[in-house]
């Protein structure tokens, strides 16, 4: 089954002037501020029902594990099926899960309970609507524009978490963890709403009939090893999302453990990561060339940043150095978007960028439960250290491996997805 022809977004004009893309970027604004609210709140929740570093990592495990369970499956639905409806259908979805927190409180049931049978589904309809929003942005926008377009939804990404963690700071005091999590929810229900009203098509146009899921996938396989810059960069990408995956669980911990500081103080630490964040959302657009030395150096500044934010126990020098790790952890993640989504044709975007998030993410459940059992064993401080130290040292060695990748393969279709008119005679 074909879908319409692509509209994107003509090179010349101004991507905030398109109101296709406004409402995808408003939606997903939206919801960066629920992330940010949630990523604030229910950590705080966990830890004000248990008081354990431990429970904390296992909650976050289990929502993590659906992606690497279902993430590459995901990935080629999205080459295959409506991307609009994948990401509606999961933001729906989310909104009834995550609302069951706040009325399993308001109905006086026990709330840590709920959060555990939540984890997985939330986590299960996350890994859906990411493989569809991580390969629709080619088709809305247009490969030329997607440095711009990568940036513009970092910035209202960025922004999200300058609101969500000072407003989660105010509504947990206010109306408690649970309550924060049900404003979360409604979120999702923007997102979805804004979903509809986008009029552009999603995805590229389809002719030729759709090859069998199993061959699809390892179509993207064979795509990621055939390809020695994506194959690099998506190794690397991994290696550091392992370690910076539980960092706000690990800062949460160590802001109101290890020193004490109140729910509105983390609150303003992850904001101020934010506004770094939109100042190397700025900066990174202009850096066009540089891809892999700006994605390590990017990261080497937020593991340094991490280093002293992790011994120091001053509130202004805190501030001061989550302001610089949000600037060099914004270049990195926008560089390594912008690249990954130019090094791939839009009909194999979805496995293949499922594929390359897997590998990112794939190991984030062992990766929050180790800092979980660190946390309960060490401190914030420690934990932080080895997180820092760790993406210094990776960023390091992938830089020397970069500089030896001089020559970037174009990208090809697979043969199996061409036209009969495009097959080689």
């Amino acid at each position: 089954m074909s879908t319409p022809a692509s509209t994107a977004t003509p090179a010349g004009r101004n991507l905030l002037r398109d109101r296709d893309f406004l409402l995808f970027a408003g939606g997903q604004g939206a919801s960066a501020v629920g992330d940010a609210l949630s990523k604030t709140a229910l950590p705080l929740l966990v830890l004000a029902l248990t008081g354990s570093g431990l429970h904390m990592g296992v909650i976050a495990m289990l929502s993590a594990l659906p992606m690497m369970v279902l993430g590459v499956p995901a990935g080629a639905w999205a080459d295959r099926f409506d991307r609009r409806r994948m990401m509606l259908w999961s933001d729906v979805g989310r909104t009834l899960l995550v609302g069951a927190v706040p009325l399993a409180a308001v109905l006086d049931v026990p709330v840590l309970p709920v959060l555990y049978a939540v984890a997985v589904p939330v986590g299960v309809l996350y890994a859906v609507f990411e493989a569809a929003c991580l390969s629709c942005l080619p088709s809305l926008v247009g490969r030329e524009r997607l440095g711009e377009a990568n940036s513009l939804l970092s910035i209202g990404n960025a922004l999200g978490y300058v609101a969500g963690p000072a407003l989660a700071g105010v509504l947990v005091t206010w109306i408690g963890g649970a309550g924060t999590l049900g404003v979360d929810a409604l979120t999702f229900a923007v997102s979805a709403a804004t979903l509809t009203a986008v009029r552009s098509p999603l995805q590229s146009a389809r002719e030729y009939a759709p090859t069998p899921m199993r061959q699809q996938i390892l179509e993207g396989f064979r795509f990621i090893a055939g390809h020695r810059l994506l194959r690099a960069a998506l190794l690397y990408w991994a290696a550091i999302t392992f370690f910076t995956a539980p960092i706000i669980l690990c800062a949460t911990y160590f802001v109101r453990e290890d020193l004490g500081w109140s729910p509105g103080v983390l609150g303003a630490v992850i904001a101020v990561y934010a506004v770094g964040a939109i100042a190397g959302a700025v900066l990174a657009p202009r850096l066009k060339g540089a891809s892999v030395a700006g994605m390590c150096g990017g990261t080497v500044l937020g593991g340094v940043a991490l280093l002293v934010l992790g011994s120091t126990d001053s509130l202004p020098l805190a501030l001061g150095v989550v302001l610089v790790a949000g600037a060099g952890e914004s270049v990195a993640a926008i560089l390594y978007s912008t690249l990954r989504a130019r090094l791939i044709p839009d009909e194999l975007l979805g496995r293949v960028t499922t594929t390359a998030q897997v590998a990112a993410l794939g190991l984030k459940p062992l990766s929050v439960l180790v800092a979980g059992i660190a946390l309960e064993a060490t401190s914030g401080s420690v934990t932080l250290a080895v997180i820092a130290i760790a993406c210094i040292v990776i960023s390091i060695a992938f830089a020397g491996r970069g500089r030896r990748l001089s020559v970037i393969p174009e990208p090809t279709r697979p043969a199996s997805s061409l036209t009969p008119e495009e097959v080689p005679q």
